[in-house]
């Protein structure tokens, strides 16, 4: 049941950062699933890892992915409609952690935000051995919406990313 749900919102993920998913070179790696392809223009990896969110079930939304993107690793976001601003508030913590804050910048779709590159490095040390974060993220009306991630299999995953 997890991984047909991990599969959807992984396809929906890559709808919403614009990246086309092939068939062949989906696999699983503990809680998340990596997608390998390359630009069709350039043929530079494009590959991602992406978790989705305990809460899912309820909103349809929430995803962690990482991927290799033109400037390098991205981390980002996926969430309901957060707004057509520029950025929005995002803060993260593992269990009893002080939350990480932070302004994330926001797609077009204004459904994914994405890490500064400070944040994804820190959250990446942080994570090495943590099972589970907790996200919230603010949208446009300023209402917190709250997503759990499992992280078993983040490290492996992160080492098939040829960008990392």
């Amino acid at each position: 049941m997890r991984t047909e749900r991990i599969r959807a919102a992984a396809a929906a993920t890559a709808l919403l950062l614009g990246v086309a998913l092939p068939a062949a070179g989906q696999e699983a790696i503990g809680d998340f699933y990596l997608f390998e392809r390359a630009d069709p223009d350039s043929g530079d990896d494009r590959s991602s890892v992406t978790t989705l969110a305990d809460e899912s079930y309820v909103s349809g939304a929430g995803g962690l992915t990482f991927r290799c993107a033109e400037d390098g690793l991205e981390m980002v976001l996926t969430a309901t409609y957060l707004g057509r601003k520029m950025s929005t508030p995002v803060r993260f913590a593992f269990g009893e952690d002080e939350p990480s804050r932070a302004t994330w910048i926001l797609r077009s779709s204004g459904m994914a935000a994405i890490a500064p590159d400070d944040v994804r490095e820190d959250f990446i040390q942080r994570a090495a051995d943590q099972s589970t974060v907790v996200f919230h993220a603010s949208d446009f009306q300023l209402r917190s919406h709250t997503y759990t991630f499992n992280l078993t299999g983040l490290n492996e995953a992160l080492s098939r990313l040829s960008c990392r």
